[in-house]
């Protein structure tokens, strides 16, 4: 991987700061200077537009989020389940920081969806194959889906759930993933 440089690290912390606290729309060079300590030129060097800011903090963003999975799977070990259950876990961790930071970025990503194509890519790549619509392809999908659900719902305030339940619901969906990655038995319709 190769290295940030101090300064851009700088402009990318206090960005990823003013739109956990203000959004999106708050992020401006100006602030961002003041905010960073980076002055203006600084700051454009790395990132001479907006967008191309708003695109690092979500390619960092999404950087965090597979290195969060890779060590879910590290944990699982050769577990056929593994890859799935890691799934489950990264996207349900609770994280109030980082969800401030999603909802920080909303705005933007909705004005400008090509952001997120990056993220749109990898995340295509993490789906199971369900061409053939083997069961347990669909049903490794639906924990997925459960899982990315689960963490929207929550996001966008639909959903508070005490913590007994939700580490319930956690644990459930890994026992689907479970059951999604066995072995099909003799007697399956697979």
């Amino acid at each position: 991987m190769a290295r940030t440089s101090k300064a851009r690290q700088q402009v990318l912390d206090a960005a990823a700061r003013i739109v956990r606290e203000r959004g999106a729309a708050a992020l401006t060079f100006e602030e961002l200077a003041t905010e960073s300590g980076v002055t203006r030129g600084g700051i454009t060097y790395h990132f001479p537009t907006k967008d191309e800011l708003l695109r690092a903090l979500v390619d960092r963003d999404h950087g965090r989020w597979s290195e969060t999975l890779a060590r879910h799977c590290a944990a699982a070990g050769a577990d056929p389940a593994g890859p799935l259950i890691a799934y489950v876990r990264t996207a349900s961790t609770h994280d109030p920081e980082h969800r401030r930071f999603v909802s920080g970025m909303l705005s933007a990503v909705a004005h400008q969806p090509e952001l997120l194509d990056g993220c749109r890519a990898l995340y295509r790549a993490q789906l199971p194959d369900v061409a053939g619509s083997e069961a347990r392809a669909l049903d490794a999908l639906a924990v997925m889906l459960a899982a990315d659900g689960l963490f929207w719902m929550e996001q966008l305030g639909f959903l508070e759930l005490p913590a007994e339940v939700r580490e319930r619901l956690v644990a459930r969906l890994e026992s689907l993933a479970r059951a999604a990655a066995a072995p099909p038995s003799e007697d399956s319709t697979d």
